[in-house]
């Protein structure tokens, strides 16, 4: 009975130290990659940081306007490519002769409202 006893304790402790090997080995190969991830994050950081130094770099004002008078034709803007007074809509005058309290009620008031396109827009008043 008793070497029945010690037999099975030695291969449950056989056993044991084959699963502790395992998760040792689990264990050991999840450091390596952590550290391998690691070593990824502060080269892509340090490829962000080359990245960034270059772009401040390439979008200096001084450099690009050399680049683009060298490049590009470009004149300066007059204000006839934009648009001419005419062009701009009048605002409608306002109708005077009619007052909040003589407006009939399915007629709302739009005096001082927001206008698109002629006709008063409802503008939602945010509730606090």
């Amino acid at each position: 009975m008793i070497r029945t006893i010690n037999v099975i304790l030695v291969l449950a402790m056989v056993g044991l130290s084959v699963l502790l090997y395992a998760i040792n080995y689990q264990a050991d190969s999840a450091e390596r990659a952590g550290e391998a991830l690691k070593k990824q994050i502060a080269h892509e950081q340090e490829t962000i940081r080359v990245l960034r130094a270059e772009w401040s770099y390439l979008n200096q004002p001084d450099r690009l306007q050399e680049l683009s008078e060298k490049y590009l034709d470009l004149q300066p803007a007059i204000a006839r490519q934009i648009g001419t007074f005419e062009s701009i809509p009048q605002k409608p005058a306002p109708n005077l002769s009619a007052s909040p309290a003589s407006a009939s009620p399915s007629q709302p008031d739009v005096r001082g409202a927001a206008m698109r396109d002629g006709a008063p827009v409802q503008i939602a008043k945010a509730v606090r």
